[in-house]
């Protein structure tokens, strides 16, 4: 080794590993414009997203940097990684890096002329590779780096397969595992089934076609079509009985079928015919049959779980509504019907449900009801769990209460004909009935007979997700949902059908994605070579040497996040059945492991918690499983490997399992980067200020040390100083995180710093647990955004004043999360629960904090003492108030409700002139409420209108221009 190369240095030895790249400074802000380009467009991901359902896949960009810095030296500059992770412009200018390139082509986007990809000078990074030249280059730095050979790269939590596709196409050899069989097929297709030799889409097309086929015309007569129509979709309710009237109550939230604006587009309309029980549902277009003001599509029959009769107006309690549903009582109502007009220029339309279209439903009843292999079909118990209670709730207590009869019934049937495919594929059954007359047997061997059985399978489970009583009808957009727009199975009131069999959709449209999808991965991933495999077993027990891998690069279970076993064995019961023998060792149980997945999952605790906390139950078992894991992954990581893991998780406590899983299992931290990862547009994030960056934490195996503990007080000091360090350079690198980013990247640091000092005690021998040293990162990042953004007298205002401004500037939001709200409020010293309750600061919505506007907290003092409000605690006529927000509060009440005038003579009665608190309140909201909200426009108003004069605030102009906008130097009096 030369003398210029430097070596890692543990405390027992010296490794020859040369120092990684992850362990330096990486082009974050680079790699997270990227992943938001690639999130951007839905139809245009890399193909892993499009081949089955998975949960929380990690992006390109984000995959990429994690396996390729964790290979590469630091000696790597930013410009050569990001061209071999594919993004190498063909337009970059001589004077810029091509860092700075993306960052102008982000900002310019707006002001391009032709096509995304020209005006970046390269298409999605997904898209590329480096060519032929340069993958040998890449490759010849990482021999140098591991010594002379390529290094083996391990995915023990694999999921859906980002990670390893990605080491996979950069010719690296490869090993992924999963526990679930569901994620564990995927893989298979994803990451063997491309290297396959030979092109079979056109046998994979020419199977479907043939299952398709077969399957429609046994279907023919349970989908009738009207002359002159072609029925595309199906629009149900669910439907119970009026307990009072003994009407029929169709359960929806609203009433639109296709909802063009607020006061147009077809909907159904409910009508009570006289003496009758019955409720007919025409078809409307409102604005042209009827006017929104004789009736709103928008007010359905559901609020809140309880339903309403739109005969009799009474509200039937939600229970009711259960116990209906649970006795057997809630029936399948098809509504509506979306057709396509075959005369020309007729376009898509709706028609109410008809007889011929209700005597088809029945066929298909009594089919599923007499024939015994039906009637005994998919009759798994679902088991109860986080988030399989919704649906148990509502009485569907088996996998096949998931579809409606006619539903259940389309699905059997092409399944029941891909098993006539199967036998011809893998064994050239000259006596399947799915050949046809004199048709020559296939000639499969076992690999290419695995890959068309496959991708059938997953296009069957494409359809399962499109075709099932979880899809909801999108009345935006006149469309079928699929099943998981969010992670969870939320009853639906009302469910969409999709025609499966029909020309041109339903079948048609999944095979065509399958193929394309089967090309697509062909083509990014076929060439590669690199030795590949795939394990379906428990990430705490593989199959592995001690010491046999050289780089692990994960994606952990997120805590509670998400439920993956349970919300797999919707799809789970259907590949059992179809993939079964051809995977025989992932199907062995009637469902899917849940006792040994690393979930924090309250609910596995429902009958053993006794006086117990379910929720430090669940804690304190992903903490076991996660550390078993981590003692699993330290077991056969070499001894100079890296350990580099992603993590998104912006409750603390999710953190503090997760550093005491890797302490435990013997890693210390070595680096943190945060990367703009999550879509915030998505469902799972949209309104929740859920973190927009996954933090790239990366580890090492601890060297062997003296068992000797550190002071609390040395490690806070250090804790302090990295976390504002962190913010600081973030700030200066003008990296586009928000504040919660920023507060979540300090953990990073913090944790190295922990882990390094491991184990951590306090004056009294008292260990210290990782949660305080994170606590501690957010005190100080937290005082960072008060110099940096605040005005200094918000330091000596009350601590429930304080909690209300942080949590505006901190999370940007009215809306955030319950755990970070209640760290924010310990971090000031105070109760949460007490902000709630007895001061009204904040209400929940959904297990989140939301911030009360002055509205909703300040009495109404138009009105007389006996007719205000009792549960708004603060009186405007108090000439004192315990916190300067109450007394800012009423003061904006005055101002909005009778003036300035009044404003003036009240806040001149109370001295608010000469009262610092108030001030600092003022001008606090000033900086941290959006410019759109109406207590920052009377704020704005109070201080800049005539009560000005009396508050003699010395405010710069700048506090009152959106961002974006030229600032204007120079003091408020100036504006």
């Amino acid at each position: 080794m030369s003398e210029e190369t430097p070596t890692t240095e543990t405390d027992d030895n010296k490794s020859e590993r040369k120092p990684l790249k992850v362990h330096s400074n990486l082009p974050i802000r680079s790699v997270g414009l990227e992943t938001k380009r690639e999130q951007k467009n839905f139809s245009d991901k890399p193909p892993q997203n499009y081949i089955h359902v998975w949960f929380a896949r990690r992006p390109t960009p984000a995959t990429r940097l994690g396996v390729l810095s964790s290979v590469l030296p630091d000696t790597v500059d930013d410009d050569t990684l990001l061209r071999w992770m594919g993004m190498n412009p063909n337009n970059l200018e001589d004077d810029m890096s091509i860092a700075e390139h993306i960052r102008y082509k982000s900002d310019t986007l707006d002001q391009r002329s032709g096509r995304v990809y020209d005006h970046y000078g390269y298409r999605k990074a997904y898209k590329n590779l480096p060519d032929e030249e340069e993958m040998g280059n890449f490759h010849q730095q990482v021999r140098e780096t591991w010594g002379g050979e390529l290094p083996t790269v391990l995915d023990a939590t694999a999921g859906g397969g980002s990670i390893p596709f990605e080491s996979r196409r950069y010719q690296l050899p490869t090993i992924a595992n999963e526990l679930n069989p569901v994620p564990s097929v995927i893989l298979k297709a994803v990451l063997q089934q491309p290297q396959v030799d030979g092109d079979l889409s056109d046998d994979i097309q020419k199977w479907g076609d043939r299952i398709n086929k077969r399957a429609r015309e046994q279907l023919k007569e349970y989908y009738p079509d009207v002359e002159g129509q072609r029925d595309l979709e199906y629009i149900w309710m669910h439907q119970i009985t009026c307990p009072d009237c003994g009407s029929e109550i169709p359960l929806t939230l609203n009433w639109w079928l296709e909802r063009e604006s607020s006061t147009s587009g077809t909907a159904l309309q409910p009508k009570s015919a006289e003496g009758s029980t019955e409720l007919k549902l025409p078809v409307v277009e409102v604005g042209t049959d009827v006017k929104k003001s004789e009736f709103d599509p928008a007010s359905g029959t559901v609020t809140r779980g309880k339903a309403e009769c739109p005969t009799c107006n009474v509200t039937v309690d939600g229970d009711e509504v259960k116990e209906q549903a649970n006795n057997g009582d809630i029936e399948l109502r098809l509504t509506a019907v979306h057709y396509e007009s075959l005369h020309k220029g007729d376009g898509k339309r709706y028609r109410a449900a008809r007889e011929e279209d209700l005597r088809a439903v029945n066929r298909a009843n009594k089919k599923v009801n007499n024939d015994p292999d039906l009637a005994t079909f998919l009759t798994e118990k679902i088991e109860s769990g986080a988030k399989t209670s919704e649906p148990r709730r509502y009485g569907m207590d088996m996998w096949r209460d998931m579809f409606a009869p006619r539903q259940l019934l389309t699905h059997y049937t092409y399944w029941q004909t891909f098993e006539e495919v199967k036998k011809a594929i893998r064994d050239g059954d000259p006596s399947a009935s799915i050949l046809e007359n004199e048709e020559p047997t296939p000639d499969y061997d076992e690999k290419e007979a695995e890959v068309i059985l496959t991708f059938l399978a997953l296009g069957a489970d494409k359809a399962v997700d499109y075709n099932s009583r979880m899809c909801t009808w999108v009345h935006s957009a006149g469309k079928i949902g699929h099943a998981f727009g969010q992670h969870d199975f939320g009853f639906k009131w009302r469910f969409a059908e999709s025609r499966l069999p029909a020309e041109g959709l339903g079948y048609d449209w999944v095979l065509d994605s399958m193929v394309e999808v089967y090309e697509e991965l062909k083509e990014l991933a076929g060439h590669a070579s690199a030795p590949i495999e795939v394990f379906q077993e428990d990430a705490a027990n593989l199959p592995l040497d001690d010491g046999e891998i050289e780089v692990i690069v994960l994606d952990p279970p997120y805590y509670d996040n998400v439920m993956y076993a349970e919300l797999s064995d919707y799809f789970y019961v259907w590949l059992r059945r179809y993939l079964g023998d051809v995977y025989p060792d992932f199907f062995q149980q009637d469902l899917t492991e849940k006792n040994e997945e690393a979930v924090a999952n309250a609910s596995k605790f429902d009958d053993i918690a006794g006086d117990k906390s379910k929720s430090e139950l669940a804690k304190n078992d992903y903490e076991s499983k996660m550390s078993e894991i981590f003692g699993e992954l330290s077991r056969v990581l070499n001894d100079e490997g890296v350990f580099t893991l992603m993590f998104t998780h912006k409750k603390t406590e999710a953190w503090d399992t997760l550093t005491k899983a890797l302490i435990n299992s013997g890693f210390v931290v070595k680096s943190t980067h945060p990367i703009s990862t999550e879509r915030p547009e998505s469902l799972h994030q949209r309104g929740k200020n859920s973190a927009e960056s996954t933090i790239l934490l990366s580890a090492e195996k601890r060297g062997e040390r003296e068992d000797e503990s550190t002071l609390w007080g040395e490690v806070k000091n250090r804790t302090r100083e990295v976390a504002r360090s962190q913010a600081e350079e973030m700030y200066q690198d003008e990296v586009e995180f928000s504040k919660v980013d920023i507060m979540l990247a300090a953990f990073g640091p913090t944790l190295e710093v922990f882990t390094e000092s491991y184990p951590v005690v306090d004056d009294e021998g008292n260990e210290v647990h990782p949660q305080i040293a994170l606590d501690e990162a957010r005190g100080a990042v937290r005082d960072y955004f008060i110099d940096k953004h605040l005005n200094e007298g918000v330091r000596d205002i009350d601590p429930k004043s304080e909690w209300y401004i942080l949590s505006w500037l901190v999370f940007e939001a009215q809306r955030f999360p319950y755990d970070e709200a209640r760290r924010l409020a310990i971090g000031v010293g105070e109760d949460l629960d007490s902000l709630k309750k007895t001061h009204r600061m904040w209400r929940k919505k959904s297990g989140d904090v939301l911030l009360r506007p002055h509205g909703d907290r300040v009495q109404d003092v138009n009105k007389d003492r006996d007719n205000r409000s009792g549960r708004k605690p603060v009186d405007p006529d108090a000439l004192s108030f315990g916190a300067a927000l109450d007394k800012v509060h009423a003061a904006m009440h005055i101002y909005d409700v009778q003036g300035a005038t009044e404003a003036w003579n009240w806040m001149n009665e109370r001295n608010c002139g000469s009262d610092p608190a108030f001030k600092a309140t003022l001008e606090a909201l000033l900086r941290v409420l959006p410019h759109d909200h109406d207590d920052w426009e009377i704020a704005r108003d109070i201080a800049a209108g005539e009560t000005g004069e009396l508050l003699d605030l010395d405010l710069d102009a700048d506090i009152f221009i959106e961002e974006g906008e030229d600032k204007i130097q120079g003091s408020l009096k100036d504006f």
